[in-house]
């Protein structure tokens, strides 16, 4: 667990570090940068919204994990984090450590540097819609490449992409265009499909 707290810690450093950096060469202040990468107060409507879109995104690929043995041997790798949560067993050592992942690690430090940071630079420059389309697409690809140390399977990959992307551009529209500019949905959506993925192939099936 310590090393999963470490590392939770580290990567929430790493991925704020590259926005802050850029903002306080651009700016040379740190006031103002959790506006500047969307820390800040988000709508009712974003959030209800985003807690719809992690269900909708976190259906489809647990139904085909349920289906598919060689898609579900893939989940239960002790590379993943499903498997490692599901050697662990259940127990208030691997809750923690599930919360912690799903919520902190992944979700909060992706969305604060893709969502907060990229998506909103790139919107920036090419405006809305290319801009949010090349941050998907590099959110998908960029978990693809990952998935490729533990699996080939095409089928596997496709979805490892296609989910993740369209997740990203939801999230963006959501940040962008409902809850002002706020990533607070986005974290909502991506953690909330994480922590109920993890808890499904880590603990129920």
């Amino acid at each position: 667990m310590l090393n999963e707290i470490i590392g939770t810690v580290l990567q929430i450093l790493v991925f704020t570090l590259i926005p802050f950096l850029v903002y306080l060469i651009k700016y040379r202040m740190v006031k103002g940068f959790p506006e500047y990468v969307g820390l800040k107060k988000s709508t009712k409507k974003a959030n209800y919204l985003a807690v719809f879109a992690s269900l909708l995104f976190a259906a489809p690929a647990l139904i085909l994990i349920m289906v598919s043995d060689e898609i579900k041997a893939v989940m239960f790798d002790p590379e993943s984090v499903t498997g490692k949560i599901r050697q662990m067993g259940f127990g208030v050592s691997s809750l923690f450590t599930l919360l912690m992942i799903a919520l902190l690690k992944t979700s909060f430090a992706e969305e604060l540097l893709f969502r907060g940071f990229l998506a909103k630079r790139l919107i920036a420059v090419l405006g809305y819609t290319r801009g949010n389309v090349i941050q998907a697409l590099l959110f998908g690809i960029i978990h693809t490449i990952l998935f490729t140390m533990i699996t080939n399977n095409p089928v596997f990959l496709f979805l490892i992409f296609l989910i993740p992307s369209l997740g990203a551009y939801v999230s963006v529209f959501l940040n962008e265009k409902v809850a002002n500019g706020s990533i607070i949905p986005g974290w909502i959506s991506h953690g909330l499909a994480n922590v109920l993925a993890y808890v499904i192939v880590g603990f129920v099936i």
